[in-house]
């Protein structure tokens, strides 16, 4: 089932062929060796080109109105219309997306999504890890992503022996359209097990992906009192048993660095030096490292510096770091701070930086559809990334994409395949402004015959429910239910005190039909209503 789609923005040849697209407007940046001469690049850097496509590549640039001189091919006349090269998405944790409704962060904190989260895993079995990854590739691919990196969280064995398995099913099917990688997530006190170590790297390996960890990461990220992700004592030696099995297994590393505002969250120093002192600059992500806003002046250059000689690539995440940081204070307070680590700063001292979408519709963030142009117009917002906009757009194309060993991607250059995205917006204010839910996604010279997949098809029961094991799993949100038994009768837990109306259903886990039943649950509570239902169709 799929979303109906408003009118694309133009008609380009079915099937792709021998076209050119005439006066596109490209951010100079995205050209990869630089657009031909005499080509006039107008405001906000955007140059002026024509863009040959034949055999599914870019067989040429020219000067806009240039082409006409070279090619008799079909021309497709953009007026000004933006185009980009498709995005590469760094940094992404798909196996938990589309979870929020049925295990919600009930504060927003980063502490209270970890707890949600921690119960969510309970519904998690293969088809439900595969079939909400394969959703989020689709909503990626549809907006025009085409490479993408996930973290996989290997908190528990369960986790881990279900994630892999999915991500390689899913990198198979998928490969030619979106380029999936995977990096374990686990916090860096695992790495103190030797044996457990040196397991999770072997099945990394095994499966072609990265290795990562967390690391000055939680609340309390670089307070001496986190023994879970700054473990002041041994820090070192971790992070060398990591740096260890990494090159052991010629392994690239992502680390989720100083997710918080604590000015002693320097985790992403601690990294840096690490990947000097064991020669692996070039190799290395870092992710959110949103402390870096709270550094004093010596001590956030004295980072920058060895991140740079490190070769370390920053991801920023600034939808999801401006909704869960400065939530130590909930109840009506509103947040001092955006969550956004120095972008202007990384980039200045000669670091590359990228943007990417992190959670979608999780209980790190309920919402995003991993749409990076989404991603890319919110950041501009954020973190002033417009004026001028600059090289900016190559932060979710180009460096993403080097930091994935991507070289085809994430640009436009002759020879290279023809994977573009052209949208209605001329310039960045139109761009920016709407939704641009009618671009038109061009992959290997062809245009994308596919549209956004409905929420609906995530309607579906996972076996835990059926099986009668989720009133453990959230113990606070959904109705107590027993296989074959009534639940008590007019009570939203997640309310505490009676419940209301509008909705209402008989809650009775079976795998027979549902019966009536005396006394249904009323409820308003959104989890409950999801629930109710799924119990409202036959299994």
């Amino acid at each position: 089932m799929a979303v109906t789609q408003t009118p694309r923005c133009v008609e380009l040849p079915h099937g792709g062929g021998h076209y050119v697209l005439a006066n596109a407007r490209v951010p100079q940046g995205c050209v990869e060796g630089g657009v031909p001469a005499s080509t006039h690049v107008c405001v906000d850097n955007l140059a002026e080109l024509d863009i040959e496509v034949k055999g599914g590549q870019v067989a040429a640039l020219y000067p806009a109105g240039g082409a006409a001189q070279h090619t008799s091919a079909r021309r497709v006349d953009l007026r000004g219309k933006m185009v980009l090269p498709t995005f590469a998405d760094l940094h992404t944790h798909i196996d938990k997306g589309h979870t929020t409704e049925r295990s919600r962060n009930p504060d927003g904190s980063l502490s209270g999504a970890d707890r949600s989260t921690a119960r969510d895993a309970a519904f998690w079995d293969e088809s439900d890890v595969c079939r909400r990854m394969d959703f989020s590739l689709r909503c990626a691919y549809a907006h025009g992503t085409s490479a993408l990196r996930t973290h996989l969280i290997n908190m528990t064995p369960k986790q881990t022996q279900l994630t892999w398995p999915a991500f390689s099913r899913l990198r198979a099917k998928w490969a030619g359209r979106v380029e999936l990688q995977a990096v374990s997530l686990v916090v860096l006190s695992f790495f103190r097990d030797a044996a457990a170590a040196a397991a999770l790297a072997d099945l990394v390996a095994a499966h072609g992906g990265i290795l990562g960890a967390a690391v000055c990461c939680a609340e309390k990220g670089g307070d001496p009192s986190d023994d879970w992700t700054t473990c002041e004592g041994d820090r070192d030696e971790l992070l060398d048993r990591i740096f260890t099995l990494a090159k052991e297994r010629d392994l690239d590393l992502d680390f989720h660095t100083d997710e918080n505002g604590n000015e002693l969250a320097r985790g992403l120093r601690y990294v840096a030096q690490k990947a000097v002192q064991h020669g692996y600059q070039g190799r290395v992500v870092c992710g959110h490292c949103c402390s870096l806003a709270f550094q004093p002046p010596d001590e956030l250059a004295a980072t920058l510096e060895v991140v740079r000689r490190a070769g370390v690539t920053v991801v920023s995440l600034p939808l999801v770091n401006q909704w869960t940081q400065d939530r130590s204070h909930c109840g009506g307070r509103t947040p001092r701070w955006r969550g956004v680590t120095l972008l202007h700063e990384l980039r200045a001292a000669g670091i590359p930086t990228a943007i990417s979408s992190d959670n979608v519709r999780d209980q790190f963030y309920a919402y995003g559809d991993l749409d990076m142009l989404e991603v890319f117009t919110q950041s501009c917002r954020m973190a002033h990334l417009d004026r001028p906009y600059g090289d900016w757009p190559q932060a979710v194309t180009s460096i993403p994409a080097d930091a994935m060993h991507l070289p085809q991607h994430g640009r436009i250059a002759v020879g290279l395949p023809a994977n573009l995205v052209v949208f209605r917006g001329r310039r960045f204010s139109e761009l920016l402004s709407r939704p641009q839910y009618d671009r038109v996604v061009v992959r290997d010279g062809a245009p994308l015959q596919v549209a956004l997949p409905s929420y609906e098809e995530l309607d579906y029961v996972p076996q835990a429910i059926k099986t009668g094991g989720w009133p453990q799993a959230v113990p606070y949100c959904l109705p107590t239910v027993l296989p074959g038994r009534a639940p008590h009768g007019g009570w939203c837990p997640a309310r505490a005190q009676p419940a209301t109306p509008p909705v209402t259903a008989s809650l009775i886990v079976t795998s027979a039909p549902l019966p009536s039943h005396p006394r249904p649950l009323q409820a308003t509570c959104l989890c409950c209503q999801w629930i109710m239902r799924q119990m409202e169709r036959p299994w």
